[in-house]
């Protein structure tokens, strides 16, 4: 399965230097084997804020369900600063999945 984080900005906080976003997020993520997926834009159902801005986002591509696991229990135990993360699960075949 690939994973998808997105991380949409809270309120007062907007880091736009691409650069600046990918060192905090890889520090982070540090205990993962991620890749950088850019900005994609999300549908406002999916987010907190109403805004149109395209969050930054991240992939972790052929995750074993342990890893998914992991990650989730991770984020729940270690929320990142600043930031409300979503993370989609895409299995082979089938429509991506917003599993946080």
């Amino acid at each position: 399965m690939n994973l998808r984080l997105c991380f949409e900005n809270k309120a007062g906080i907007n880091i736009d230097d691409e650069h600046v976003f990918r060192h905090y997020a890889e520090n982070y993520l540090s205990g993962f084997e991620i890749e950088w997926g850019g900005s994609i834009s999300v549908g406002h159902d999916d987010k907190h804020t109403g805004n149109m801005e395209p969050l930054w986002q991240y992939l972790i591509r052929d995750a074993s369900p342990a890893c998914r696991d992991y990650l989730c229990e991770y984020l729940t135990r270690n929320p990142m600063a600043g930031y409300f993360v979503h993370v989609y699960q895409n299995e082979k075949g089938a429509n991506p999945a917003k599993i946080f």
